[in-house]
């Protein structure tokens, strides 16, 4: 067994270990010192200050040397996380995000107040801070403290995974437009999720259409949420349609921000990297946004679905709007897509890992049919 397997399978039996304690009504474990702190983890969207706990918690396991407060990237968080801990989180159904920890520790030596003080919210990451702190303090005790935090951590990681079970909707397969569109209308208008929502309907409209006509294309950026850059995902937008062979064809940014010079030049950069890269000939970007994300100096179309253009160097840009577009989109596909289309969309919401906000407003949505 190499190296790196043996540690993995140390870093599961934590898990397995702490994962019973927390699942065992009969551990009752004194939170008082703590309690306060591990609470402010929860009450935040922003989930990769617990999960860098989680990280810590195992690295102090592993090592009881380790100290998070001084050198994070001893226990090699990364390989922690994106190996064991996630496959652990993936087979429980914990909600976690991809990179979360690694994120919210990017270019730090420890965890400690200066580290906090440059987070957002850094009132979250103070109690980071005071969690390791209690944990890494020299006593007779320690191990208890670290076993005891590690436990009510994966507690509340497993009660919030219960709850969120609760939000889980069943549809009824329907191919009406009109009530899909309004469905769309509702989640992108109230619960964006920083634009996670409006970049998964886009994607799941186009790969139903193609899917249901059998045009062979291929849609890209569906997995993909709207945080990963055209860079890291080597991809030239959000959403792109492909030739079998690999070739893409098609490209679409999808947004609910301001899609204005600035943002322009990267999908600019993003464009031209991938066209010499691939030998492409990719000049046409398909913003599909609202009429008040359009930038200055756009050519208005004078149409009321198709908003105007904006010309790059030898790129341009072609407006939508989000909501007309959807419209059509919808009234275009055949009604196996539009029935494909809810059943994904569906599915995504019901994912773990989606916003608790969206989810319940999937689920009031559905509450009125």
């Amino acid at each position: 067994m190499s190296a790196k397997d043996a540690r993995n399978e140390r870093v599961r039996k934590i898990l397995d270990s702490l994962y019973e304690r927390a699942t065992d009504a009969s551990v009752e474990i004194d939170e008082s010192k703590y309690k306060k702190s591990l609470e402010k983890l929860f009450s935040t969207t922003a989930w990769g200050f617990r999960e860098i706990l989680l990280v810590v918690i195992i690295g102090m396991r592993l090592d009881p040397t380790y100290k998070a407060s001084t050198s994070l990237y001893n226990c090699n968080p990364r390989a922690i996380y994106e190996g064991p801990i996630k496959e652990f989180f993936i087979d429980k159904e914990i909600p976690h995000r991809k990179s979360g920890p690694l994120n919210v520790a990017k270019a730090t030596v420890g965890l400690d107040m200066t580290w906090a003080a440059q987070r957002r919210p850094s009132d979250v990451a103070t109690e980071v801070v005071k969690l390791v702190n209690y944990m890494e303090t020299d006593g007779p005790d320690k191990e208890i403290r670290i076993n005891d935090v590690g436990t009510s951590l994966l507690r509340r990681l497993v009660a919030y995974s219960n709850s969120i079970e609760t939000l889980a909707v069943t549809i009824n397969p329907t191919s009406d437009p009109e009530f899909l569109y309004r469905l769309c209308y509702e989640l992108i208008t109230k619960t964006p999720d920083a634009g996670n929502t409006p970049q998964k309907i886009a994607a799941y409209l186009l790969k139903n259409y193609h899917t249901f006509l059998h045009t062979g294309v291929i849609v890209t950026g569906e997995d993909d949420r709207a945080s990963v850059t055209s860079t890291t995902s080597k991809k030239p937008g959000d959403i792109n349609e492909e030739i079998p062979e690999g070739v893409i064809r098609k490209v679409y940014e999808i947004t609910v921000k301001r899609f204005d010079l600035a943002r322009i030049r990267d999908s600019y950069d993003c464009v031209s990297i991938y066209n010499k890269t691939n030998e492409t000939d990719i000049h046409e970007v398909i913003v599909i946004c609202r009429k008040e994300d359009c930038p200055i100096g756009m050519k208005p179309s004078g149409l009321y679905g198709y908003l105007g253009s904006y010309a790059y160097q030898d790129m341009i840009y072609y407006y939508w709007d989000i909501y007309e577009w959807i419209a059509n989109e919808l009234q275009r596909m055949t009604k196996e897509g539009r029935i494909g289309f809810y059943s994904n969309l569906n599915s995504y919401i019901n994912d773990v890992n989606t916003s608790e906000k969206v989810k319940k407003l999937w689920k009031k949505l559905h509450a009125v049919k």
